[in-house]
């Protein structure tokens, strides 16, 4: 954050009541503590039907047998380039899957993580395999960036990557309208371009943070800033929420976990949550 944003931020938290800068100096660290692990995930231990005496073998277990499986290594279809002076490469985790997810660039990253952030989509993958593309001199094979599984029709959606000021340096256009005319048969329902319109540093500064967040999730906090914020009707300034904390921290993650959820919904998604820090409690869910 700019100098000059963060004199704005000030400014208007001051109006609202709140000055930061007479909070007191921690002398201590404090620590949130997540309901499950940090990183990958405990299944339940498989057993074989099969077995003799496996009635038996059951009874000897205990009552809820389980096994510890580790992050999944990403699978793209081509790993990105080395990193580069004007180039970032990297991996994140999608929440749900527990499986790396790998981008080659600022507009992929913030893009990996909205789509690892939304709770509408239930799989993510990276470069998926190649598809064909009909040229006017034969035909080639184009890797797109990202295939998203969403998470109540089961549609699959393939997107393209690209600033709108590189759209027409190797033809996506023509690309992406072949591939939807051609190729979508046991690849995906539909084949998009996103830019950076779409895909703005504000939406995957929210993203990021949400991600974050949800590695910290505590159930208990979640729930009880949303037992609390049901209470209010139309929208509130996020620190109006936190009274039931101690600690603001837990306060915050426990946001952000709301809004991964549905339950809390900002004012102004397209802003930074600290710019625009106003949301409301959907009441639709139950």
């Amino acid at each position: 954050m700019t100098r000059i944003r963060q004199v704005i931020r000030h400014m208007k938290e001051v109006d609202m009541g709140f000055d930061r800068t007479q909070l007191p100096v921690p002398t201590s660290t404090f620590f949130l503590t997540p309901s499950g692990p940090l990183s990958g995930r405990y299944l339940p231990f498989e057993i074989e039907d099969d077995l003799e005496d496996a009635e038996e073998f059951e009874a000897n277990l205990p009552s809820n047998p389980l096994v510890w499986r580790p992050t999944d290594e990403p699978t793209p279809s081509r790993w990105y380039p080395g990193r580069t002076k004007g180039h970032a490469r990297g991996t994140i985790i999608h929440p749900l899957t527990r499986k790396g997810i790998t981008w080659a660039s600022t507009y992929e990253w913030n893009l990996a993580c909205m789509l690892c952030a939304s709770k509408d989509i239930a799989k993510v993958e990276d470069q998926p395999s190649a598809v064909p593309v009909v040229q006017e001199d034969g035909t080639t094979k184009h890797t797109i960036d990202y295939r998203a599984t969403m998470a109540a029709t089961k549609t699959e959606i393939v997107v393209a990557v690209r600033p709108t000021w590189l759209l027409d340096k190797d033809g996506l256009p023509y690309t992406i309208d072949s591939i939807n005319r051609h190729s979508l048969a046991g690849f995906a329902d539909e084949a998009i371009i996103l830019t950076e319109r779409e895909i703005t540093t504000d939406r995957g500064w929210n993203a990021r943070t949400i991600l974050r967040a949800l590695k910290c999730s505590n159930v208990d906090h979640n729930n009880r800033l949303r037992d609390y914020a049901s209470k209010f009707d139309g929208t509130v300034w996020v620190r109006s929420l936190f009274s039931p904390f101690e600690h603001e921290s837990e306060a915050m993650n426990a946001l952000w976990c709301l809004i991964y959820e549905g339950h809390l919904v900002p004012s102004r998604p397209d802003l930074k949550l600290i710019d625009a820090p106003y949301v409301r409690f959907n009441h639709s869910i139950n």
